[in-house]
Protein backbone atom coordinates (compact mmCIF):
# COMPACT_ATOMS: atom_id res chain seq x y z
CA UNK A 1 0.00 0.00 0.00
CA UNK A 2 1.04 3.72 -0.90
CA UNK A 3 0.59 4.79 2.92
CA UNK A 4 2.70 2.13 4.42
CA UNK A 5 5.41 3.24 2.25
CA UNK A 6 4.76 6.77 3.15
CA UNK A 7 4.26 6.93 6.42
CA UNK A 8 7.44 6.74 7.95
CA UNK A 9 8.29 9.31 6.04
CA UNK A 10 5.16 11.70 7.17
CA UNK A 11 5.49 11.16 10.76
CA UNK A 12 8.58 12.88 10.65
CA UNK A 13 6.86 15.86 10.36
CA UNK A 14 4.43 17.16 13.27
CA UNK A 15 0.49 16.13 12.40
CA UNK A 16 -0.54 19.22 11.14
CA UNK A 17 1.79 19.63 8.91
CA UNK A 18 1.65 16.29 7.40
CA UNK A 19 -1.94 16.56 6.93
CA UNK A 20 -1.25 19.53 4.80
CA UNK A 21 1.06 17.76 2.47
CA UNK A 22 -1.47 15.20 2.40
CA UNK A 23 -4.34 18.02 1.53
CA UNK A 24 -1.61 19.58 -1.17
CA UNK A 25 -1.49 15.87 -2.85
CA UNK A 26 -4.68 15.85 -3.15
CA UNK A 27 -5.56 18.73 -4.73
CA UNK A 28 -2.73 18.68 -7.38
CA UNK A 29 -4.08 14.80 -8.15
CA UNK A 30 -7.55 16.84 -8.74
CA UNK A 31 -5.40 18.39 -11.67
CA UNK A 32 -4.76 15.40 -13.86
CA UNK A 33 -6.74 13.41 -16.03
CA UNK A 34 -8.50 10.67 -15.08
CA UNK A 35 -12.28 9.15 -13.57
CA UNK A 36 -13.23 8.45 -10.15
CA UNK A 37 -13.76 4.74 -8.65
CA UNK A 38 -17.29 3.75 -9.35
CA UNK A 39 -19.75 1.70 -6.86
CA UNK A 40 -23.33 1.07 -6.24
CA UNK A 41 -25.60 4.06 -6.12
CA UNK A 42 -27.58 4.44 -3.28
CA UNK A 43 -30.43 7.75 -2.59
CA UNK A 44 -31.24 8.94 0.25
CA UNK A 45 -32.87 12.18 1.38
CA UNK A 46 -33.68 12.76 -2.26
CA UNK A 47 -29.80 12.62 -3.34
CA UNK A 48 -28.15 10.27 -5.48
CA UNK A 49 -25.22 8.83 -3.83
CA UNK A 50 -22.46 7.50 -6.52
CA UNK A 51 -21.70 5.10 -3.76
CA UNK A 52 -21.67 4.45 0.22
CA UNK A 53 -18.50 5.60 1.03
CA UNK A 54 -17.86 9.16 2.49
CA UNK A 55 -15.17 11.53 3.55
CA UNK A 56 -16.01 13.06 6.72
CA UNK A 57 -16.17 16.71 7.66
CA UNK A 58 -12.74 17.77 9.16
CA UNK A 59 -10.50 16.67 6.27
CA UNK A 60 -10.45 19.57 3.86
CA UNK A 61 -12.14 22.21 5.90
CA UNK A 62 -11.99 24.70 3.42
CA UNK A 63 -12.88 22.70 0.14
CA UNK A 64 -9.37 23.71 -1.20
CA UNK A 65 -8.80 19.66 -2.62
CA UNK A 66 -12.53 18.38 -3.59
CA UNK A 67 -12.11 16.86 -6.52
CA UNK A 68 -8.52 15.25 -6.47
CA UNK A 69 -10.48 13.16 -2.95
CA UNK A 70 -13.20 12.81 -5.48
CA UNK A 71 -11.06 10.93 -7.55
CA UNK A 72 -10.09 8.82 -4.91
CA UNK A 73 -13.50 7.09 -5.17
CA UNK A 74 -15.62 9.08 -2.59
CA UNK A 75 -19.25 9.02 -3.36
CA UNK A 76 -19.70 11.86 -0.89
CA UNK A 77 -17.58 14.40 1.12
CA UNK A 78 -18.27 16.48 3.43
CA UNK A 79 -16.12 20.16 3.71
CA UNK A 80 -15.99 22.31 7.11
CA UNK A 81 -16.31 22.89 9.71
CA UNK A 82 -17.17 26.23 8.41
CA UNK A 83 -17.75 29.53 10.10
CA UNK A 84 -18.77 32.85 8.80
CA UNK A 85 -16.38 34.55 9.40
CA UNK A 86 -12.39 33.18 9.33
CA UNK A 87 -10.53 32.24 12.17
CA UNK A 88 -7.47 30.71 13.06
CA UNK A 89 -8.81 28.35 15.49
CA UNK A 90 -6.85 26.99 18.61
CA UNK A 91 -3.31 27.65 19.67
CA UNK A 92 -0.81 25.07 18.59
CA UNK A 93 0.15 22.61 19.19
CA UNK A 94 -3.61 21.21 18.59
CA UNK A 95 -2.90 17.94 16.90
CA UNK A 96 -1.75 14.57 18.04
CA UNK A 97 -0.92 11.60 17.27
CA UNK A 98 -1.46 8.10 19.12
CA UNK A 99 0.46 5.59 17.11
CA UNK A 100 -0.44 2.51 19.85
CA UNK A 101 -4.15 3.17 19.25
CA UNK A 102 -3.91 3.77 15.52
CA UNK A 103 -6.11 7.32 16.47
CA UNK A 104 -5.62 11.31 17.09
CA UNK A 105 -6.62 13.65 19.30
CA UNK A 106 -7.76 16.67 17.82
CA UNK A 107 -7.94 20.19 19.19
CA UNK A 108 -8.15 22.40 16.15
CA UNK A 109 -11.21 24.09 16.95
CA UNK A 110 -12.72 25.30 13.34
CA UNK A 111 -9.75 26.48 11.73
CA UNK A 112 -11.14 28.07 8.49
CA UNK A 113 -11.08 30.84 5.76
CA UNK A 114 -14.48 31.33 6.60
CA UNK A 115 -17.86 30.19 5.10
CA UNK A 116 -17.71 32.75 1.74
CA UNK A 117 -14.48 31.25 0.81
CA UNK A 118 -15.45 27.70 1.07
CA UNK A 119 -19.00 28.91 -1.18
CA UNK A 120 -16.72 30.26 -3.96
CA UNK A 121 -14.05 27.25 -4.21
CA UNK A 122 -17.36 24.97 -4.61
CA UNK A 123 -18.31 26.83 -7.20
CA UNK A 124 -15.66 25.75 -9.29
CA UNK A 125 -15.38 21.74 -8.49
CA UNK A 126 -15.48 19.66 -10.97
CA UNK A 127 -16.07 16.30 -8.49
CA UNK A 128 -19.86 14.94 -9.57
CA UNK A 129 -20.33 13.56 -6.30
CA UNK A 130 -22.12 14.61 -2.84
CA UNK A 131 -20.80 17.67 -1.37
CA UNK A 132 -22.13 18.84 2.09
CA UNK A 133 -21.01 21.43 4.16
CA UNK A 134 -20.96 21.40 8.08
CA UNK A 135 -21.31 24.42 9.33
CA UNK A 136 -20.88 25.82 13.16
CA UNK A 137 -20.28 28.89 14.66
CA UNK A 138 -17.35 31.48 15.51
CA UNK A 139 -15.38 30.80 18.43
CA UNK A 140 -15.83 34.55 19.77
CA UNK A 141 -19.77 34.96 19.07
CA UNK A 142 -21.54 34.33 21.59
CA UNK A 143 -23.56 30.87 22.43
CA UNK A 144 -27.19 33.12 22.58
CA UNK A 145 -26.02 34.63 19.72
CA UNK A 146 -25.12 31.32 17.77
CA UNK A 147 -28.04 31.18 15.72
CA UNK A 148 -27.14 34.48 13.84
CA UNK A 149 -23.76 32.42 12.89
CA UNK A 150 -25.20 29.34 11.53
CA UNK A 151 -28.10 31.24 9.53
CA UNK A 152 -25.62 33.26 7.94
CA UNK A 153 -23.34 29.89 7.07
CA UNK A 154 -26.47 28.35 5.78
CA UNK A 155 -26.69 31.59 3.25
CA UNK A 156 -23.54 31.80 2.19
CA UNK A 157 -23.27 28.01 1.22
CA UNK A 158 -26.89 26.88 0.37
CA UNK A 159 -26.72 27.68 -3.17
CA UNK A 160 -23.74 25.05 -4.06
CA UNK A 161 -23.91 22.34 -1.33
CA UNK A 162 -25.38 19.35 -1.29
CA UNK A 163 -26.73 19.07 2.07
CA UNK A 164 -25.70 21.17 5.33
CA UNK A 165 -24.23 19.41 8.45
CA UNK A 166 -25.18 21.46 11.57
CA UNK A 167 -22.37 20.79 14.09
CA UNK A 168 -22.97 20.94 17.63
CA UNK A 169 -20.71 19.05 18.92
CA UNK A 170 -17.31 20.34 18.89
CA UNK A 171 -15.69 20.64 22.37
CA UNK A 172 -12.93 22.91 21.16
CA UNK A 173 -15.45 26.11 20.89
CA UNK A 174 -16.28 27.25 24.10
CA UNK A 175 -19.79 26.74 24.98
CA UNK A 176 -20.83 24.87 21.72
CA UNK A 177 -22.13 21.41 23.32
CA UNK A 178 -24.78 23.64 25.21
CA UNK A 179 -26.55 23.37 22.42
CA UNK A 180 -27.50 20.01 22.18
CA UNK A 181 -29.93 21.51 25.60
CA UNK A 182 -33.74 20.81 24.13
CA UNK A 183 -34.36 24.35 24.86
CA UNK A 184 -31.51 25.65 22.74
CA UNK A 185 -31.30 23.27 20.32
CA UNK A 186 -34.80 23.35 19.00
CA UNK A 187 -35.04 27.09 18.46
CA UNK A 188 -31.81 26.70 16.53
CA UNK A 189 -33.00 24.07 14.13
CA UNK A 190 -36.33 25.64 13.82
CA UNK A 191 -34.92 28.71 12.73
CA UNK A 192 -32.03 27.04 10.01
CA UNK A 193 -35.34 24.89 8.81
CA UNK A 194 -37.44 27.63 8.01
CA UNK A 195 -34.15 30.03 6.53
CA UNK A 196 -33.69 26.78 4.32
CA UNK A 197 -37.24 26.44 3.32
CA UNK A 198 -37.04 30.22 2.35
CA UNK A 199 -33.95 29.50 0.38
CA UNK A 200 -35.45 26.61 -1.33
CA UNK A 201 -38.13 28.91 -2.39
CA UNK A 202 -35.97 31.92 -3.77
CA UNK A 203 -32.91 29.27 -5.42
CA UNK A 204 -35.64 26.52 -6.39
CA UNK A 205 -33.68 23.94 -5.30
CA UNK A 206 -33.98 21.84 -1.81
CA UNK A 207 -31.18 21.32 0.28
CA UNK A 208 -31.35 18.56 2.74
CA UNK A 209 -30.05 19.44 6.51
CA UNK A 210 -29.14 16.91 9.18
CA UNK A 211 -27.41 17.45 12.44
CA UNK A 212 -24.07 16.62 13.53
CA UNK A 213 -24.12 15.35 18.13
CA UNK A 214 -21.59 14.44 20.22
CA UNK A 215 -21.34 10.75 20.74
CA UNK A 216 -20.65 10.69 23.67
CA UNK A 217 -24.15 11.58 24.90
CA UNK A 218 -26.28 9.58 27.48
CA UNK A 219 -29.82 7.58 26.43
CA UNK A 220 -31.89 10.66 27.77
CA UNK A 221 -30.36 13.51 25.83
CA UNK A 222 -30.05 11.48 22.65
CA UNK A 223 -33.59 10.44 23.51
CA UNK A 224 -34.34 14.40 23.65
CA UNK A 225 -32.49 15.25 20.37
CA UNK A 226 -34.12 12.44 18.17
CA UNK A 227 -37.25 13.81 19.13
CA UNK A 228 -36.47 17.16 17.95
CA UNK A 229 -35.46 15.91 15.24
CA UNK A 230 -38.45 13.67 14.37
CA UNK A 231 -40.69 16.40 15.93
CA UNK A 232 -39.41 19.74 13.49
CA UNK A 233 -38.71 16.60 10.66
CA UNK A 234 -35.00 17.40 10.03
CA UNK A 235 -33.33 15.30 7.07
CA UNK A 236 -32.23 11.66 8.60
CA UNK A 237 -34.75 9.74 6.43
CA UNK A 238 -32.77 6.45 5.49
CA UNK A 239 -30.05 7.89 8.10
CA UNK A 240 -30.66 4.41 10.57
CA UNK A 241 -27.32 3.64 11.73
CA UNK A 242 -27.06 0.38 12.30
CA UNK A 243 -25.06 -1.92 15.26
CA UNK A 244 -25.30 -1.75 18.76
CA UNK A 245 -25.34 1.76 19.48
CA UNK A 246 -27.25 3.99 21.60
CA UNK A 247 -28.17 6.45 18.98
CA UNK A 248 -29.61 3.74 17.15
CA UNK A 249 -31.46 2.46 19.99
CA UNK A 250 -33.08 5.52 19.65
CA UNK A 251 -33.61 6.37 16.15
CA UNK A 252 -34.95 2.99 15.90
CA UNK A 253 -37.38 3.65 19.20
CA UNK A 254 -38.65 7.11 17.59
CA UNK A 255 -38.36 6.94 14.09
CA UNK A 256 -41.56 6.56 11.57
CA UNK A 257 -41.37 6.84 7.93
CA UNK A 258 -42.90 9.39 6.32
CA UNK A 259 -45.67 8.75 4.17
Amino acid sequence: MAYSALRPALFTFDPERAHKLALDAARLYGRLPGRPLGGSAVTLMGLRFPNRLGLAAGFDKNAEAVDGLGKLGFGFIEVGTVTPRPQSGQARPRLFRLPGSGAMINRLGFPNHGATAVARRLRRRRYGGIVGVNIGKNADTPIDQAVDDYISCLRAVFDTADYIAVNVSSPNTASLRDLHRPERLEPLLTALLGERDALSRELHRHVPMVLKISPDLDFGSLREIAGIALRISLDFTGMIYRGPSLVADCVRALYKPRA
